[in-house]
């Protein structure tokens, strides 16, 4: 259960700092660059103060559609491996764990910062797995993460500006990109400790490639802590996706007084 809800934190933390109280829009159209069965991977690399590094290998999945009291929803998928760089490679810190989200699909429509813009529409339903684990599903979960974000008083400022255009080359290929210039801060409480995160970064956003990242570099301080980070598109795909979760999921127990659920 500890891991299950540390992945829930994280899932939470993740969309609070893309979409809330951000100024300004991507140009990106999710619903033409991004068909059902396409997905990309891409590699996360951040580097601390001491020139330590920790790579996370990240899977993004489109999978399906599903229509839910007349409604059309979507699910899309988030594998996540996370190593340790050492001098023979890397080691492997954990299981790969997986986060199955279903959301509105009119969450997705026009604008890629859209579909983080709220809580309730974007995850409906959340199924997670860690390694081999049984799955665990979490319905409400919007109103659950939004509950979160409350419990450890996240604050998120964020300003993001359109600079350009620039054809960018990343592992995957060469692509005509929209470059992004992002800045602002974040704030919160976990497990007593407070964090404060500033962040200054530089997003390149291609309608060539299925959800639009191809490149982002940021340089962050972290309770004062300089922190760099490189994010590249190492692959993608129009078709194929599938689920990596395995098993029947057990619902997890309602936690209102905790979360808001």
């Amino acid at each position: 259960m500890r891991k299950t809800f540390l992945i829930v934190l994280g899932l939470c933390a993740v969309i609070s700092l893309g979409g809330t109280a951000a100024a300004g829009t991507i140009d990106f159209n999710f619903e033409e660059s991004t068909p059902v069965g396409s997905w990309q991977e891409r590699e996360q690399t951040m580097t601390d103060e001491d020139g330590k590094q920790i790579v996370t290998v990240m899977r993004i999945s489109y999978l399906g559609e599903e229509e839910r009291e007349g409604e059309p929803y979507v699910w899309t998928e988030m594998e996540m491996n996370s190593f340790k760089v050492k001098k023979k490679g890397r080691k492997p810190q954990g299981d790969p764990v997986y986060i199955k989200i279903l959301m509105k699909k009119s969450v997705l429509e026009g604008d890629i910062a859209n579909a983080l813009g709220n809580f309730n529409d974007m995850a409906t339903e959340v199924i997670m797995q860690a390694g081999d684990s049984q799955p665990m599903r979490i319905k409400g979960a919007g109103s659950m993460m939004g509950g979160m974000t409350k419990a450890i008083g996240l604050k998120v400022s964020y300003t993001l500006t359109k600079d350009g255009a620039e054809s960018m080359t990343v592992p995957a290929g060469t692509f005509e990109c929209d470059r992004y210039r992002g800045q602002g801060s974040s704030s919160a409480k976990v497990v007593f400790k407070k964090i404060k995160v500033e962040s200054t970064s530089s997003q390149w956003i291609s309608s060539e490639v299925p959800f639009g990242i191809v490149k982002i570099v940021s340089d962050d301080m972290v309770n004062g802590d300089p922190q760099h980070s490189e994010t590249v598109l190492t692959d993608f795909g129009l078709s194929g996706a599938t689920s990596k979760i395995t098993g029947e999921p057990m619902d997890m127990p309602a936690m209102p007084k905790l979360f808001g659920g």
